[in-house]
Order: structure tokens, then sequence, then C-alpha cells
């Protein structure tokens, strides 16, 4: 099988989540997206986020009229309290799916960021790496992401996507480069939305069901989307 991890904060699971994971799996011919929260994020420590049942819950909800998406909580809290980093996640995916071929799927805003990920040199060796770009983005930006050690080879476009071979040492790996598929959606403007701000920000970026059940718990009032 070839698996994607697909991982974030979903608070919450938007249209432009679901919309990069079934564009990803149709173009890479992927069997099964697991969709997961993460459960303590260290680039967003300071962040005020609605609790990972409520989050995963969302996910379900979000996943469940597009196959092959799945909810998953294999990046669920941890019980010593410790971070949870993408490296750790592919690490535990890697062992359970030996026989199948990963993939781990981010967005354009973490591809500006993968430089201060926990070992992310290694964790790009762990799995193909799937990123939904902007359009338009430079294909000569990506060296200057790449962590320390990383490097990227000669490109190769195709059917709309775009492979690049990264290599560390004696290993390689492949980046997979969606171009057009990023979508300009705010969670922090949902979030706002779903508290009382203007309205037609959640209809149009938001399944029913997600709205329903964020306003059903009172995931989202003002304060939290402020502080957000």
């Amino acid at each position: 099988m070839r698996i994607a991890l697909f991982g974030g904060s979903f608070d919450p699971p938007h249209l432009g989540h679901t919309g990069i994971a079934t564009a990803a799996a149709a173009l890479l011919y992927l069997d099964r997206v697991l969709v997961t929260p993460a459960g303590r994020q260290p680039l967003k420590r300071d962040q005020h986020q609605s609790s990972f049942e409520d989050r995963l819950a969302m996910v379900e909800l979000a996943c469940q009229n597009h196959p092959p998406l799945v909810a998953s909580d294999i990046d669920a809290p941890r019980p010593d309290g410790r971070f949870n980093y993408t490296y750790d996640t592919l690490e535990d995916l890697r062992d359970a799916h030996q026989d199948d071929e990963l993939f781990c799927l981010i967005g354009a805003d973490s591809l500006q960021t993968l430089r201060q990920w926990h070992r992310a040199a290694e964790a790009l060796m762990l799995a193909q790496w799937i990123v939904a770009a902007r359009p338009g983005f430079p294909l000569e930006a990506m060296a200057s992401l790449l962590p320390s050690g990383v490097h990227a080879g000669d490109s190769e476009q195709s059917g709309g996507l775009v492979r690049v071979p990264l290599i560390s040492g004696f290993r390689q790996q492949t980046l997979w480069l969606l171009p057009q598929l990023d979508y300009e959606i705010s969670a922090t403007d949902l979030r706002a939305a779903l508290a009382g701000a203007p309205a037609g920000i959640t209809e149009r970026v938001l399944d029913p069901a997600v709205a329903e059940y964020a306003r059903k718990h009172r995931l989202y009032t003002e304060s939290c989307a402020l502080r957000s």
C-alpha cells in the first residue's frame, strides 16, 4: 500500500486540508491518507489550541466523505508530555508498515519552517515527501528551505507534478512538489467566524458537520479566537 501521513493542528480542519489531501491521493495514487492532529507541537507551544479529542473528532467529520482520507490518532499527546515530532511519528509508521510505501504530506507554510524541525534532515529520509506549494513557487527557493545536510538534485516535471530528488550523504529520497494545490484559508479567520464574526466564511470553506460540531461544543469563543 501507499500510505501518507498528513499532520497538523487542524483547529479546525477545513476544505483546504481535505482538498490538498484528496488531490495528492489522486495524483500519487495513494491508498490511504492518515489525517492526524498533532498532540503537542513544538513550533506552536504558545498558541491556544482546542483539545486533541475535539480536533480528532472534527477531523473524523471532515474525512467522512473523502475516501481515502482516514482520521488517525497516531500523533496523539504522548504520555511522557514530550512534544510530538514528525520524525518520531514517521519512525512509528515505518515500524508498523514495513512492507508499505510511506509518504509525508505538508503544506507550503510547513515547508517554510522545515529547517526548524526536530531531526529534519533524518525525517526527510524516512518517507517520500509531498509539498502542496503555492502557484508560482520557484524551484530555486528549495535549496534555501532544506535543512543542513540535505540538498536537492535536478528536478523533473511530469503530469502536473515536480519530482525533486533529495540527497543526504549516501541516502536519497524523493520530494513531490504539487503546484497549484495550496489553499489560501486562514484558520484564524475561521475561528473568528465560528465565534460570531461576519457570516459567509464558514459556509465556503468548512464542512457543515465540522462547523456544527465546533459551535455545539463552543470551541471558539471570541477570546479564544483573539488569543490564537
